[in-house]
């Protein structure tokens, strides 16, 4: 069971992966962290012009794109032990926001940043509101559908290119968007009395 969960935006210095791709003057958010044999594969949305690396982006809109990367990255390898619902990559640094569970954790994310020498900065500490009719996760990957287009119709992207996109099974995304959505369908009818 969680205690007082925390949204926390934090400011960290940009590292060498994000320099060689080239994303100045676009927007690029980092949707999620998973780590896997190789390191860390992370979840991309670019939003911008057209680039050679987004050969292996799927194409979600006009000029948004999702796809991952694999990333060897001090500060992607402290960030993969927590939830974070975005990274916003700017020109001199990178806007994380992170839930944690509590004080404690929130110390010992800082304490990690701290003893691998980076540069972090807390910019907003903001308690989470504890009735939440979803969870962390199912908010995210709730939000990550909607921006890919899967709620569209027509749809820009099916479960399978997304389950590719996060990293896990069909099946599992499947459970985590209908658990959700039950979650959310009933809470818009208990609000209306129905």
């Amino acid at each position: 069971m969680f205690g007082m969960l925390l949204h926390v935006t934090l400011k960290t210095p940009l590292e060498d992966w994000i320099s060689i791709n080239d994303w100045y003057n676009s927007s690029v958010t980092i949707l999620d962290i998973r780590q896997d044999r190789e390191g860390y594969r992370i979840l991309v949305e670019y939003k911008g012009k057209e680039k050679q690396f987004l050969s292996s982006f799927t194409r979600v809109s006009k000029n948004s794109y999702l796809g991952t990367m694999q990333v060897n990255s001090k500060i992607i390898s402290i960030l993969s032990k927590y939830t974070i619902t975005q990274g916003n990559i700017l020109p001199d640094s990178i806007v994380w926001t992170v839930i944690v569970d509590g004080y404690q954790e929130l110390k010992r994310l800082l304490k990690e940043f701290v003893d691998m020498k980076i540069d972090v900065k807390v910019l907003k500490v903001v308690k989470a509101k504890t009735d939440s009719i979803v969870t962390a996760r199912q908010e995210q990957i709730v939000k990550i559908a909607l921006e890919a287009g899967f709620y569209d119709f027509p749809r820009r992207i099916t479960l399978t290119q997304l389950a590719e996109k996060l990293n896990i099974s069909s099946s599992t995304l499947a459970e985590i968007l209908r658990r959700a959505e039950k979650n959310i369908i009933e809470a818009y009818f208990k609000e209306r009395g129905l």
